[in-house]
């Protein structure tokens, strides 16, 4: 066991693992819903563009289901900027994180300086909260994943197939919940990155692309060691 993991707790996973709504949003007391306004107004200030749509939060993680329920981003984004805001209560918000194979590497994205969550930090790429983009009920990982292949990369369902799940990855203050899923693409590094460049979201500072005998850039998101890990 490596240090990563008593730090950010990892819970490997069927492949196709389910995802499931189990009860409704809970309500808040005018305590809490009063922070959370506070914390979304100050953040909206300096990210005007902020979006308070609905993320999937996961009750119940194991191996074969995850079991949950919708809740807002506000909430979400709170719990980041106060952690213990919810008390036992908290909320584990589910994310999709690419482990992205081209045909020359694994390739891996440095977070943008200007993000809120992990900024400049290493990661899996693609990556994206689970979320209602259509207001729908049903949760499809796969789907969830692609989506954030076109919009954060620039590469389309043509060009890069979803496999299956990984694992799961708890970040310990925030409760984010990172699911990692293979991709497999057919284009080359370079290839990739024209795209993304061209295409993508600017999610992204750095592209990487990394072979067995690349050294790891720092700082890296655990669940991506996790997932070079398992790779190994």
């Amino acid at each position: 066991m490596t240090d990563f993991r008593s730090a950010w707790p990892v819970t490997p996973l069927a492949p196709q693992v389910a995802v499931r709504i189990a009860r409704p949003m809970p309500d808040l007391s005018p305590a809490i819903e009063s922070r959370v306004a506070s914390h979304w107004n100050a953040a909206l200030a300096k990210h005007p563009t902020l979006y308070n749509g609905r993320v999937f939060c996961a009750d119940v993680i194991n191996a074969e289901i995850i079991s949950g329920h919708w809740s807002e981003y506000r909430r979400v984004l709170a719990q980041m900027r106060e952690p213990d805001l919810y008390g036992a209560d908290f909320l584990r918000p589910l994310a999709v994180v690419g482990l992205l194979r081209t045909t020359d590497g694994i390739v891996i994205g440095q977070r943008s300086e200007t993000t809120i969550y992990l900024p400049g930090y290493w990661q899996g790429a693609p990556a994206g909260n689970v979320e209602s983009r259509d207001g729908e009920a049903q949760i499809d990982l796969a789907a969830q994943l692609m989506a954030e292949c076109l919009e954060e990369l620039g590469v389309s369902e043509t060009e890069c197939q979803i496999g299956g799940c990984l694992l799961a990855c708890e970040h310990p203050q925030t409760h984010i919940v990172d699911v990692g899923m293979d991709i497999i693409a057919t284009l080359d590094f370079e290839s990739l990155k024209e795209r993304c460049n061209r295409l993508g979201n600017a999610e992204y500072q750095r592209l990487m692309l990394i072979r067995p005998d690349t050294t790891l850039p720092t700082p890296l998101v655990p669940t991506l060691s996790a997932m070079l890990e398992r790779n190994r």
